[in-house]
């Protein structure tokens, strides 16, 4: 009998020993420990002060207990998610790091002709316009080439004085000549006049200029008057592509920086060229002004008052950045979640200055090489408003 206590008292030493160093020193703790309410590891805004399961995924819930390493005070900027939950719910960080901060300017407008290339043909002299060759909007006209015919009596009384001072000579032929040339006529025409025949009433006129008619004032038939206009020339191998940007786009255009232009006269094709100038007057009303870029169009493929868009990539200098996906903006105050250890993450206000395509300037409220939630920032932001109401009344699920 005496020996069967025996056995029985070294049993329950063993047992005691065994509970002791075996059983997990964490769950001995947490029993001690008031349990606060139970939390769903993967949906952490589902809870209940009792065990059970949860209503979404069907997970069992965890207790969460006061002062444990899940329990954030109201005070603390320290959110922590109940353990599993940053792998379930896919959280991602990153090193914040200092970068090129990269935008791209998208603008539209129009692609015109350079108006200092744009030039108006008039009539050299009074007469009548018995040929027109060209006539029509459109049509192309080389420097010298004859674009029309002319009955002038000037011209014939001026091109007689001219054969007459032939045969006297001396300042008399250089004036008849001078007179001639102020006529519209070039060398070749006023070097043939001796041999002209006395029945050629009509002169060619040579065009000054080379481009493309845009309009026309003048018709076969038509008496003007020395002066009047006769054709709108434009030159389109050269053309502009004016657009407006507003003022706080500005300070990232500068002079020569690359811009690709499409334009739906030309799909599938891009055209490539360099900023022009930049209007330093700004419009009150709209506050913003107008860029100018020149497009080289050697064979005319652009067509005039074409709609176009553009991308201006713009680079900043290398500056502290956070991705964008890492930017909460509760109440117009932009915010992040900083990773102290796996589980745990500091919200922290942030000073942000110009935004890129990707990442927002930090000015302050970050340090390189601290790590940033740029995944799962929404469930951490949830849980953070959850652990607000950890005095409030649990609850039961139903």
């Amino acid at each position: 009998m005496k020996l069967s206590y025996l056995v029985i008292a070294v049993v329950a030493i063993a047992v005691g020993w065994s509970a002791s160093h075996f059983w997990p020193h964490e769950q001995v703790a947490e029993a001690s420990r008031k349990v606060l309410f139970y939390q769903s590891p993967m949906h952490p805004w589902v809870k209940s002060d009792k065990p059970g399961q949860c209503t979404v995924c069907g997970m069992d819930l965890v207790p969460i207990y006061e002062g444990g390493k899940n329990y954030d005070h109201a005070a603390s900027n320290i959110v922590m998610l109940p353990p599993g939950s940053p792998n379930v719910v896919g959280v991602q960080t990153i090193e914040v790091k200092k970068k090129t901060l990269v935008r791209s300017l998208r603008v539209s407008g129009m692609i015109g002709e350079d108006e200092s290339r744009h030039g108006i043909i008039s009539a050299p002299v009074e007469g009548r316009i018995d040929g027109l060759p060209m006539s029509c909007d459109g049509q192309q006209v080389a420097r010298r080439q004859p674009y029309a015919t002319i009955f002038s009596r000037t011209l014939l009384n001026a091109a007689d004085d001219y054969k007459k001072a032939l045969k006297i000579g001396g300042p008399d032929l250089e004036a008849a000549r001078k007179r001639l040339e102020l006529f519209g006529l070039v060398s070749e025409q006023i070097e043939s006049i001796p041999t002209r025949q006395e029945n050629d009433i009509h002169f060619g006129i040579l065009a000054p200029l080379s481009g493309t008619i845009v309009k026309s004032y003048v018709s076969e038939g038509q008496y003007v008057k020395e002066g009047d206009k006769l054709f709108e020339v434009a030159d389109f191998t050269r053309m502009s592509f004016m657009f407006t940007v507003y003022e706080a786009d500005v300070p990232y255009l500068r002079a020569g920086q690359f811009i690709e232009i499409t334009t739906p006269s030309l799909p599938g094709q891009t055209l490539k060229a360099r900023m022009g100038s930049i209007n330093p007057n700004l419009d009150e009303m709209t506050r913003s002004t107008r860029v100018r870029v020149v497009v080289e169009n050697p064979d005319r493929r652009i067509k005039n008052r074409a709609f176009a868009q553009a991308v201006i990539q713009i680079d900043a200098p290398e500056v502290l950045s956070v991705p964008r996906s890492a930017v909460l903006w509760p109440g117009n105050m932009p915010r992040v979640f900083v990773e102290k250890e796996s589980g745990s993450y500091e919200q922290r206000n942030v000073k942000l200055g110009r935004a890129g395509d990707l990442c927002w300037e930090v000015f302050d409220g970050l340090k390189e090489d601290e790590r940033v939630v740029v995944s799962g920032t929404m469930l951490i932001d949830s849980q953070a408003q959850l652990d607000q109401e950890l005095h409030a009344p649990a609850a039961d699920i139903k």
